[in-house]
This record gives C-alpha cells, structure tokens and sequence, in this order.
C-alpha cells in the first residue's frame, strides 16, 4: 500500500514538471505582452496622483480666499476680487505643482463663488499625446451679513386718524423693532431709524445742527425765511413744538429733481414756514388773519420728527408712541427721506457706505391713501407756488424707487386699508424689490401681521461670526 502511494506522487511529480516544462514559453510571451499595459497603468497612476495633489491645493487655497474676502467688511466688489486673487497666489505659489487658470469670482447678495482650474503637465500620459491635465474645482462662501440698517418710512397723515388706525400702525411698528432687536445676537447687528410723513418730513431738531437732548449733532441743513413773518429777527427761531409761531421741524421740498435723490454737502432745505394771505386760496379769502393766528406758519406740519439710525431699541420704542395722525400725503418726501436717513451723507451719516457689502440696507414704506395736494400749505409750498400736481407726486417717488435699487437698497412696501386706488397701489408694487415684497393689508390686524412678517424675513438675512 505505501508502495503504491509513492508511486502515484513520483507520476504527478513528473506529470506537473512536464506540464511546466511545455508551457513556460507561452508565458513569456504574454508576459512580455503585459509588460507596457501594466508599466502604462502605473505611469498613469502617477499622472492621476500629481493632479489630485494639485487639485487638492487649489480646493485649499480658493477656499481660503473665499473665505477671508467674505469676511471682510467695507470692500468694494473690486477689492474682493483682489483679495481673492492675493489669497489664492499666496496659498498656491508659482512653483507648486501645476499652473491655475480660469479664476472666476461671483458676488451675490449674500454669498461669495470661486471657481478655478489648474493644468498640469502629464509625465507618462503625453506618450498618447495628452501633455497637459486639467482639474477644476468651485466653493461658495455664505456672506457675513454682520447687520441690518433698516429704516420705517410711516404715513402719519391725517387719515390714519379714522378708527384709530394710527394705533395700529404703533403697535405694528413696535413689534417690528422687538423682533428684530430680539432675535440680533449682538447688540450693534442691528440699526433702525424711522421717517414719520405727511405733508411734509419733521427733520426736528437735527435740522439745527443738534440732538433732542440739545448735544451738538451736526452741521445745520435748514435755513430760516428771511425776513419771516412771525418771528423777527428770523435768525432768532428756536425749535419748540409747544409755541405757535416757533419752528416745529418740518421743512419744504428741494426742487425736482433735487427731491427725488441722495443729498449734498452744499444743501440746505428751507424752513416750513406757512404763510396764508388773500390771495392764496378762495377758501381763505378775508381770513389770512385768522389761518396765521390759529394755525401759525407751522399749519400741517406733523410734529413726530425722524429717529436717525440707532441701535437704542427703547428709544426708538419710545418715538413710536408718539406718532400723531396730520396732515395730506406726499409718500415720495417720505421714501427720499428715508433714502437720505440710510445714506452716509449728509446731512444723516449713521448709514454704512453703499459700497459697504457687510450691511444690508433696507426701506419699510408704509401709506393708507393716495398722494394729495394741499390747496393751502405744504413741502412744496403755499397754493400759488405750489405747482406740482398728483401726478408728479407719482412719478417722483418711482424715480426715488428706482434710484435706490440700483444703490442696493431693498425695499418693502405695505399699502393699508381698501381705500386706496389700484393705481397707488401699482406704484407701490413696482417700488418694492420684487413681487414677493409688496404687500396690501386691508385692515388694522393685517397690517400687524405684515410688519410681523417682514421683521421675522429680515430677521433671518444675518449671519454672525
């Protein structure tokens, strides 16, 4: 039995020597055939490796520059644009591996894209005839919208009276700056001011060139009539809102197109200062007399003066419970104002620079009627100056729409209460930013909830750091 056994290991011992012995040739050959394919494959795995090192490089040093141009405050598009390329060249140096092209930087609203390609030079590849590899690679950067300055444009005319709508308005504006100050995680994220109108816009007594505490403030911007016909010297009137014949704050319109746009350094706007004579309206004929002594050169003139930007929540809060319902409707004295108030010029500079991408600015315009004209005194005058029509009302507050748009402005715009025409209403829809910022709200809990709307979107257009 082991005989046998042995035997049987001596045959397939010489079996598979035979075997071996016949074959060995045709190995060779195809080994000699696989030879380039797998020397190919692995210079192309060299090749491969050198561009996803590349490719890595530039995921890092584009990221870097998105994010360090992102979080960069007061840069104009211009200088982000730098900034990206002075990161990227300093995190992928001229003798890194491969060469960057293609650099495209896009600049949204509240976002920042990078996208770039890099060209490397094949080792082993170029025997096919590919001598150079590309690689691309993109990143976006939500930017760091560190705040908000926003500004509350308020119809106070004498229609918000009717059902004590002007309550409404009150308590609508105070949610608006709770929310939005609540849900800042830092106190100087956000900035608000308010533009109270009616026949004209209560500068108070900013327009003196100093606070309501009296502190200096600035430059004064308003000038007295010369002579006035209440007051002599006219050089002596004083902001006071508890005298008659003294300067409540309100001030006439600057020409066309002067009324339309930002302000100047050279500005100044004349002082509201009605004046009622025989000749002025039918209405009033043998009673000038009586109209200067009873209502005084400041008839109509609103006494809630506007709230610069400010990051005081209470006293903002404080300047809504104030809000009175007079005078007529000029809504585009109110939104040009409400331009000037965001504006870092003169003769109000708390606004960021427009340039400024870290701000958002943004405009809140509120009316419940159609423009009017006064038959007896407004901005734009008494009735034998005043020559601006309904019309020209219209077509000036579109213009001041569109010209703070193109500035980056966003606006909202809130038409309250049914009895406003469909064609006031048309203007107001074309003066918002879009379809989905324009809103109408028919009555006092509507209007709440709008104002309640927008402050919880506003609300959610920041992030911090």
């Amino acid at each position: 039995m082991i005989d046998l056994t042995n035997k049987l290991k001596n045959l397939y011992s010489r079996e598979i020597r035979r075997y071996i012995t016949s074959t060995i040739g045709a190995s060779a050959v195809m080994i000699s055939l696989c030879i380039p394919a797998i020397l190919g494959s692995m210079g192309m795995a060299i090749d491969a490796g050198q561009i996803y090192l590349a490719k890595k490089r530039l995921e890092h040093a584009i990221d870097a520059a998105a994010l360090a141009a992102a979080g960069s405050s007061s840069l104009t598009e211009a200088e982000i644009i730098e900034r990206v390329y002075d990161f990227i060249r300093a995190n992928y140096s001229d003798d890194e591996l491969g060469e960057i092209k293609d650099i495209v930087v896009e600049i949204g609203e509240n976002n920042l894209s990078v996208s770039a390609s890099v060209y490397v030079d094949t080792i082993f590849l170029n025997i096919l005839g590919i001598n150079t590899a590309e690689a691309n690679t993109d990143t976006n950067v939500v930017r760091e919208v560190r705040g908000l300055e926003v500004m509350l444009v308020l119809d106070v005319t004498g229609s918000m009276s009717t059902n004590n709508n002007i309550s409404a308005l009150r308590t609508a504006s105070t949610n608006f700056v709770d929310i939005l100050y609540d849900r800042a995680t830092e106190d100087d994220t956000i900035k608000m001011g308010m533009v109270p109108y009616s026949s004209a816009v209560n500068v108070g007594p900013y327009g003196f060139g100093v606070t309501p505490d009296g502190d200096n403030y600035d430059d004064p911007f308003v000038v007295a009539p010369d002579p006035d016909r209440y007051i002599d010297p006219s050089s002596s009137i004083e902001f006071d809102q508890s005298d008659l014949y003294e300067w409540w704050g309100c001030i006439e319109a600057r020409n066309y197109p002067d009324d339309t746009t930002d302000g100047d350094d050279d500005w100044e706007w004349d002082m509201f200062r009605a004046y009622f004579n025989d000749s002025d309206s039918r209405s009033i004929r043998n009673n000038a007399s009586y109209y200067n002594n009873r209502y005084g050169p400041n008839y109509s003139c609103n006494k809630a003066y506007v709230v610069p930007l400010t990051t005081d929540k209470d006293y903002l809060k404080d300047r809504i419970t104030l809000l009175q319902a007079d005078g007529n409707t000029h809504g585009n004295l109110g939104m040009v104002w409400g331009y000037r108030m965001l504006s870092p010029d003169f003769p109000f500079r708390e606004g960021a620079s427009f340039e400024d991408l870290i701000w958002q600015k943004v405009v809140v315009m509120m009316t419940d009627g159609n423009n009017t004209t006064s038959p007896y005194y407004s901005a734009y005058g008494g009735a034998r100056r005043n020559s601006v029509s309904v019309s020209d009302l219209n077509e000036r507050f579109e213009e001041t729409c569109t010209e703070m748009k193109q500035k980056g402005i966003q606006i909202y715009t809130v038409t309250f209460t049914s009895n406003i025409s469909s064609n006031t209403k048309g203007y107001y829809e074309r003066c918002a930013s879009d379809a989905t910022k324009y809103f109408d709200a028919p009555d006092q809990q509507d209007l709440i909830d709008t104002f309640e709307k927008i402050s919880k979107e506003l609300s959610n257009l920041y992030i911090t750091q």
